[in-house]
């Protein structure tokens, strides 16, 4: 029965979603970044620049296009299932990732455990659901995973990589003794370097927290989130259908698609700049790598392993051990994809300001990345087919 539920929703999965076809095109967009990139076309540091118009302009766009769609309150239980199911998964992970790499010193484990934890979803996990799947199914998911993921990345990431290094903790430690005697011939200028500590560490904290709440993704998420489910209030639905003339729909005003057409044309075209410039820039990113430096390194490979494989192994199974996961296909495909997706490039930045193994972090994206190429049509297979049956609904 299940040999059987899983070769008609691979075949299904193969005809009706364009699996071939997206393959194809990101490997084809991938390669043509690296190539380029080689070649000198491309300079090494337009890759930020690409990075920067998906993040302000192609994303945001994506994620309120995703919301302009009916709604039942079915679909609305699903997107507050895959909000629950993150938020209990990044909470579970956050605190159990340190073990899988106990026998590592501590800045090589919160490297690790955080690469592992943060995956690459806006630049290699949206690209690709959002093209595997027609009509945009996997974009509400798929801004509804970001929501706890980018509370998490910015709160819990930034916490575990800006800890000081073995490094610098003996070199405070030394500051701390040489400070007490500071204290005692000087009070004031004592009390004016904590002051001025205390500051530091405030401005830092107001920066991240910013990031968290003044991203424009996470923010135009929200707001969509709210346009879409404000369609089951009764009676909201007063506005004639716009766009097919005496088809006798009614919409809510907010549904700008229709209320504002020629908006929700600009948003729809600026949305598809997502696709082609992620996957350039992570061409590029292959580019300035050093491949075989990297695969020499037996803790890279440990720790591509656990990312691209094991954690959304361990989400399949914690969450069919205590049956919390209640997901469709759709649902499920995206978020293992979302997971196993290279490490985010928040994490690696973090790594490289906090001078906390910036090399290791960079190598073990740079696997991850290409492995994560390979994987991704399996993964996609698999969790099709197990979405087909009754496991996860």
């Amino acid at each position: 029965m299940f040999t059987s539920q899983c070769w008609y929703s691979s075949r299904w999965y193969f005809k009706s979603t364009g699996f071939l076809k997206c393959n194809y095109c990101n490997n084809v967009f991938i390669f043509l970044g690296w190539f380029l990139t080689k070649r000198g076309t491309f300079k090494k540091d337009w890759e930020t620049v690409l990075i920067k118009i998906v993040m302000v302009v192609g994303l945001p766009c994506l994620a309120f296009d995703g919301f302009m769609a009916d709604t039942t309150v079915e679909q609305v239980k699903t997107q507050a299932a895959i909000l629950l199911v993150e938020f209990l998964f990044y909470i579970i992970l956050g605190i159990v990732a340190k073990y899988f790499y106990i026998k590592y010193e501590q800045d090589v484990r919160d490297t690790l455990a955080m690469c592992t934890v943060f995956a690459s979803t806006t630049f290699f996990g949206i690209p690709v659901v959002t093209a595997l799947f027609e009509a945009g199914q996997a974009t509400l998911p798929a801004n509804i995973f970001n929501i706890p993921y980018r509370v998490f990345l910015y709160s819990l990431g930034f916490i575990v990589m800006s800890k000081p290094t073995q490094g610098q903790l003996a070199t405070i430690a030394e500051t701390k003794t040489e400070t007490i005697v500071d204290a005692k011939i000087d009070p004031t200028g004592y009390a004016q370097v904590k002051t001025e500590i205390w500051a530091k560490k405030m401005a830092t904290v107001k920066a991240n927290l910013k990031q968290i709440f003044a991203n424009p993704i996470l923010i135009v998420t929200i707001i969509g989130f709210i346009f879409w489910v404000t369609q089951l209030i009764p009676g909201i639905e007063i506005v004639p259908d716009q766009n097919k003339i005496g088809s006798g729909r009614l919409f809510s005003p907010l549904r700008l698609d229709n209320t504002f057409s020629p908006l929700f044309k600009i948003t729809k075209t600026l949305e598809g700049l997502c696709t082609p410039l992620a996957w350039l820039a992570i061409g590029m990113t292959l580019a300035k790598g050093k491949l075989r430096e990297a695969m020499q390194d037996k803790k890279v490979w440990y720790g591509m392993i656990m990312k691209v494989i094991l954690t959304p192994i361990i989400f399949a199974v914690i969450g069919k051990e205590t049956g919390v996961w209640k997901l469709n296909s759709v649902g499920l495909t995206v978020i293992v994809i979302m997971l196993a997706a290279p490490p985010a490039s928040v994490i690696v930045a973090y790594s490289i300001g906090y001078k906390k193994q910036p090399m290791l972090a960079s190598n073990l994206t740079l696997v991850s990345t290409l492995f994560s190429i390979i994987s991704l049509p399996f993964w996609v297979i698999i969790t099709t087919a197990i979405g087909a049956t009754s496991l996860f609904t």
